[in-house]
């Protein structure tokens, strides 16, 4: 019975190892293999990229639109971006 402890025990050690390590060498193969990287991560301060133009942070919400589908609005020489038209109103009415 000891025996069997003993091993179901090196069983849950050894066998989340065996797949990390496996992962690693895969991941590395893939990369290798194919020329892709790992993604960099972004900076929390730096927005993300969109294939369509530049994303730009919602002042209601907080999401990010892009500049190809904002509701834009100019106020004091400084353009605001909104992900729809009641954010704008919101924002307006404030």
């Amino acid at each position: 019975m000891l025996r069997f402890l003993g091993l179901l025990i090196a069983f849950i050690i050894i066998v989340p190892i065996i797949r990390m390590v496996a992962g690693l060498v895969a991941r590395a193969f893939s990369n290798f293999a194919f020329g892709t990287q790992t993604p960099q991560r972004r900076t929390p301060t730096q927005p993300p990229s969109a294939p369509g133009g530049a994303l730009h942070k919602d002042p209601v919400c907080g999401t990010y639109v892009s500049e190809a589908v904002a509701v834009r609005i100019s106020s004091g020489g400084k353009t605001h971006y909104f992900c729809s038209s009641a954010c704008r109103d919101k924002f307006s009415s404030a």
